[in-house]
Formats: C-alpha cells, sequence, structure tokens
C-alpha cells in the first residue's frame, strides 16, 4: 500500500463523514421546523355561543376569544338584568339582535362581525332556563358557519363586552342599524347601556 492509498483512504471517511454531519444537522433541524409547525396554535377558540364566545367577550371557561366556536354547541338562557329578563349565552354574557337583519337572515359580516361576533353553535343549540325552545333556532352563514337564533333573530355578542353580565352593545348604532339586548319573548329590548 502506498502512501497515497493510506493517505486517501483515511481522508475519504472523513470527508464523507463530514458531509454527512450538516446534512443530519439540516434534516433535524427540518423535522423540528416541521413539528413546531404541527404543534403550533390550534386556534379552538375555547368557547361556544352560549356557548358562542366572541370578540373581546368570554369563552367556555372565560378565556378571551375572537368568536364562537363553529365546533360547539350553543346554550342560550334567560338572565335578570337592570332592563330586564334578557338572553345570555351558558356563561352569562349578553347576546344581541341587529334592527339590519331580516328574519333568519344575518346582515353582518366582514368588519361587522369582528366588532359583533356571532354567536355560532355546531348543531341544535342547547335551551337554558326561560328560553322557549319554540323561538330558538340556527341560520346557515355565508362563511358556512351555524349562527343561533331567536324568535328568527341572529344572534351577536358585542366585543365591547368584556365580561358576563355587561351591556355595552346596547342601543349602539353602527353598520348602518342599532343593535339591541334580546328580551326572553325574542324583541329588542330598549334601555340605557351599562
Amino acid at each position: 500500500m502506498t502512501v497515497r492509498s493510506m493517505f486517501t483512504s483515511r481522508v475519504r471517511p472523513r470527508q464523507l463523514g463530514s458531509r454527512r454531519r450538516p446534512l443530519l444537522a439540516l434534516a433535524a433541524l427540518a423535522a423540528v421546523g416541521l413539528l413546531a409547525a404541527g404543534c403550533g396554535s390550534s386556534n379552538s377558540n375555547s368557547g361556544s355561543g352560549g356557548s358562542g364566545s366572541q370578540g373581546g367577550a368570554y369563552g367556555a371557561g372565560g378565556t378571551p376569544t375572537t368568536g364562537s366556536t363553529p365546533s360547539s354547541v350553543a346554550t342560550v338562557k334567560v338572565a335578570s338584568t337592570k332592563l330586564g329578563p334578557i338572553l345570555v349565552d351558558g356563561s352569562g354574557r349578553t347576546l344581541y339582535l341587529f334592527m339590519k337583519d331580516r328574519p333568519d337572515q344575518s346582515a353582518c359580516s366582514g368588519a361587522c362581525a369582528a366588532a359583533w361576533p356571532v354567536d355560532h353553535s355546531s348543531g341544535t343549540p342547547k335551551t337554558g332556563s326561560g328560553v322557549k325552545t319554540s323561538l330558538l333556532g340556527t341560520i346557515h352563514r355565508s362563511d358556512n358557519t351555524t349562527q343561533v337564533t331567536y324568535n328568527g333573530h341572529p344572534l351577536y355578542y358585542y366585543s365591547g363586552d368584556s365580561k358576563p353580565g355587561q351591556l355595552n352593545g346596547e342601543g349602539v348604532s353602527a353598520f348602518g342599524a342599532e343593535w339591541y339586548v334580546v328580551g326572553s319573548a325574542g324583541g329588542k329590548v330598549e334601555g340605557a347601556g351599562s
């Protein structure tokens, strides 16, 4: 064996090994990146409309959300307030109606729905205390989600309500019409907001 062949045989394994190390490191980095992307946020918006959690409002467990989770079933019930008995979700968050809506048809989307998030439900909403089952329903929205209705009024939250029991959206004029809390009979309730 010549000196040259010994030198070549020693250099080659080192060269191959040194070439493999960056490739292995690169492959490991790629795997970590894919794993991180897969484990990233699974934006479950832990809320539901009455369960319907909405923007600036609270979802199940009191977590602020930007919208109700379409994959959960909403609950609607009646709560006693300074305006009288009104509709709230299962967490006690105030529900509103929009005077621009038509029966079983929402006129609120885009920026409107960001300020007045929809009360979503993945199925037939649950009837809470004081709610008439015959008045509770749903509609299908253009974004393929389901919105809770009461007496034909699509239901919303107000992003300005930061906790259950607030009525900050009452009587607000925005997006072309007024917004009101919903009475137990299914109509608007007029009064001063909190």
